[in-house]
């Protein structure tokens, strides 16, 4: 082969070889930005992210787990901040909506142990509640939104809500390390502090000045406004 010919070959192959880089490079580039577009548009939520259907939670399930235990709807799980609660009407457990298109979130720690409401209940107004389900802490292992669990009742902290009664309950998981507790005097003497640390979130986490923890009550003072809850609970 002459050197014009070996010439013109090296020149044939060498545009062949910078083409195929030239689409190796733009292909790359082009899986890049695709790759790039896709992380920067997350997926449109599902009903899932925002309410749960698998049970009407308010009413699908009895107050009474046993002669002992309530049965607890866990609507917050320990260390979570997302505001979620039964709805009145449905029954379902929802992410509570600030507008059309966002969901209250807590702009404060997280809740310190698990949060729920108690099934068929009711507390009136006239009677020291606010009208709603009665709201109970479960103290023990955090729990799944969704779940619902047999809690025994230890309890209450009295609170006000906006000059309304809006008292906690305090109960314990049987299965758990609370377990062996039957007192408010017994927690605080064994694991002294967790009063505390729920009643200072409660009277902080919507902001100054709007929850105020007034005193603590034992087992039987809590047992009656459940006792009392139930009696008024209506279909």
């Amino acid at each position: 082969m002459s050197k014009v010919g070996q010439i013109n070959r090296s020149a044939k192959t060498y545009k062949t070889y910078t083409m195929i880089s030239k689409n190796f490079v733009l292909i790359i580039l082009v899986t890049i930005i695709v790759a790039t577009a896709c992380e920067q548009q997350p997926l449109p939520p599902s009903e899932s992210d925002f309410i749960i259907t698998t049970h009407d939670f308010l009413r699908g399930f009895d107050p009474n787990y046993n002669d002992s235990l309530v049965n607890i709807v866990v609507e917050i799980p320990a260390g979570d901040n997302q505001k979620w609660e039964v709805d009145k009407e449905t029954g379902y457990l929802m992410w509570e909506a600030v507008s059309s298109d966002s969901f209250r979130v807590v702009s404060y720690l997280p809740y310190p142990a698990n949060y729920g409401m108690i099934p068929r209940t009711l507390l009136p107004v006239e009677l020291g509640g606010d009208g709603d389900p009665i709201d109970i802490f479960l103290l023990g292992k955090r729990l799944d939104r969704g779940s619902v669990v047999p809690g025994s009742i230890i309890g209450v902290i009295k609170m006000t809500d906006r000059g309304e009664q809006d008292d906690k309950l305090i109960a314990v998981d049987p299965s758990g390390w609370f377990g062996h507790i039957q007192s408010i005097g017994q927690l605080n003497e064994e694991y002294p502090g967790i009063i505390s640390i729920i009643t200072t979130f409660m009277e902080n986490y919507k902001g100054e000045g709007y929850v105020e923890g007034s005193s603590v009550g034992d087992r039987d003072e809590a047992l009656s406004i459940f006792t009392t809850s139930v009696e008024h609970f209506i279909e």
